[in-house]
């Protein structure tokens, strides 16, 4: 199996939604590399490393522990994959493996949220100031999300971080788009209900 390699998270505004899930080409590539086929695994890990990677960052916070994760856990799936039958499940499987590999690695630490990772939720005309004031409430909206579930912190990063689409997101976290908005709507409107936070209004 090829080396996973995933680079650092960057900011990009939430995708339009798509009005399908896994298309018949993903389903073909997944049931290969479920069957066997090695260039198609290959394929599977250049589609959903990046996806793997942002689900890992958001419980552990922590690039290199994230990075080790994303090997992990397609370790682990490449070893199991005679096993996986159903190739519209193999993304939550995948989602399932990490989140409990970065629970193990939670087990001895006290996680801790980044808050640049969701600067984007931070309303900049709402929070004018100095160097000194900007660090502190970072450092504020750092302790709110450390605050939040892990599961209102993955679906926030993979939408306003990453910029999934919901239909993505559904699939990854193995959510219905009922429960999956209102994941979202409920992360955001505790964010909001924080004293001192000022956020975007975001869709």
């Amino acid at each position: 199996m090829p080396l996973v390699t995933t680079p650092a998270p960057t900011l990009t505004p939430p995708a339009t939604d798509s009005t399908a899930g896994m298309d018949s080409a993903e389903r073909i590539m997944v049931m290969a590399a479920l069957a066997g086929d090695d260039e198609a695994f290959e394929t599977v890990i250049r589609t959903y490393s990046r996806r793997v990677y942002v689900v890992a960052y958001a419980i552990v916070q922590d690039i290199s522990e994230a990075e080790d994760i994303v090997q992990d856990t397609f370790l682990k799936a490449h070893r199991q994959r005679r096993s996986l039958r159903e190739p519209e499940k193999f993304p939550a499987w995948l989602l399932t493996v990490t989140r409990n590999a970065a629970r193990d690695r939670l087990r001895r630490r006290r996680p801790q949220a980044g808050a640049e990772t969701f600067d984007t939720l931070v309303d900049p005309a709402a929070t004018p100031g100095s160097a000194l004031e900007q660090e502190e409430r970072q450092r504020h909206l750092r302790r709110a999300l450390a605050t939040l579930p892990e599961e209102h912190r993955t679906a926030l990063t993979l939408r306003y971080l990453e910029g999934h689409d919901y239909r993505t997101i559904e699939s990854t976290m193995g959510l219905s788009n009922g429960a999956l908005r209102g994941i979202l709507g409920r992360a955001l409107g505790t964010l909001r209900r924080m004293p001192g936070l000022k956020l975007v209004e975001i869709p």
